[in-house]
């Protein structure tokens, strides 16, 4: 495949599902030296990708546009006779764009469902699979673009909230898109408390807008000092708080993906979602959650009353945020 020159990635929608699909560009990139890289992305996600050096042309899809809309996007995207397509959504775009290449569904990493057997993988490895069909070396890092204007807005951020250069401070996220998946807010208290103590660390609450609210409500029942950004930042903002800090702890959300982007080790909270699939990667941190009979059950709904997240301690949170702290001493 030396012919190939042009590319395009169909990635997902959602933040943190953009982020697990980060190494399978970063592989190409690495396979392809000279080739551009286009990438198609939905608009919750763009912005990770919009200032991006290491890319050629950002298409950004909205499923909610018009079917005319969409009719324009893939005609241009035919325009550029693209040689080699991965569609990472498994959709139509392979069809109508019209690319030399374009590998199939990998069979390497199944999906295990109830009473199956397949194995079950990494998001980041079945992604990698579609592209190792290619006889692409596949693994290679691609951490989150961070520019120098967002790295500096964001030490300015950090300074106004009093964490100053040599600070060491922990990040905090207690959001998630779905609320099944957000931990207590007496625990992610709690647990706070006890690092601070442990630790005399400093506590940054991250988030978008949507976050602020529950960070608010988490600083209003400790009982030590910290401070929240959420909703302050862009994405790539976000990233470089997240980089710079000891530690990331957090519910199954988009920080998460970017903790492990930016080579930041997370303690994450589990529930309803599998941490196999979703979770830290080895040597990257560690997943948190309670072995139930019900968990993970992967759904929308939940009909326990949330047990498996309100059985997670803040004792158990802590004790997963302290091995990792010890070992970076």
């Amino acid at each position: 495949m030396e012919d190939v020159k042009k590319i395009l990635v169909v990635t997902l929608s959602n933040i943190g599902d953009v982020v697990l699909t980060l190494p399978v560009i970063g592989s190409l990139r690495e396979n392809f030296k000279d080739a551009t890289i286009d990438v198609v992305a939905g608009s919750r996600a763009s912005e990770l990708l919009e200032a991006d050096p290491r890319i050629g042309k950002l298409y950004v899809y909205d499923k909610s546009s018009t079917l005319a809309s969409k009719i324009m996007l893939l005609a241009r995207l035919r325009r550029n006779r693209y040689d080699l397509l991965v569609d990472l959504r498994n959709s139509l775009f392979g069809l109508f764009v019209g690319a030399r290449y374009c590998p199939a569904e990998a069979g390497l990493c199944n999906k295990r469902s109830k009473g199956g057997t397949g194995e079950v993988c990494h998001k980041i490895d079945e992604h990698l699979a579609k592209i190792r069909e290619l006889g692409v070396a596949a693994g290679g890092p691609y951490p989150v673009w961070i520019g120098r204007e967002d790295s500096e807005r964001a030490s300015r951020l950090l300074t106004e909230k009093g964490i100053l250069g040599d600070d060491k401070y922990i990040c905090v996220s207690p959001g998630a898109k779905s609320h099944i998946k957000r931990w207590r807010e007496d625990g992610f208290a709690e647990a706070c408390d006890m690092l601070i103590d442990a630790f005399k660390v400093k506590i940054v609450f991250v988030g978008d807008a949507s976050d602020k609210e529950i960070c608010e409500k988490i600083l209003g029942k400790m009982r030590n000092y910290a401070v929240s950004a959420a909703g302050l930042t862009n994405l790539r903002e976000l990233a470089y708080i997240i980089k710079r800090s000891q530690l990331l702890v957090t519910n199954d959300s988009a920080p998460l993906h970017i903790a492990g982007s930016v080579g930041t080790p997370a303690v994450a909270i589990f529930g309803p979602t599998d941490s196999r699939k979703y979770g830290p990667r080895p040597g990257a941190g560690s997943a948190v959650f309670k072995e139930l009979h019900c968990s993970p059950c992967e759904t929308a709904l939940c009909r326990y009353n949330l047990e498996c997240m309100k059985a997670v301690s803040a004792d158990e949170v802590f004790d997963a945020a302290k091995k990792i702290l010890d070992e970076r001493k």
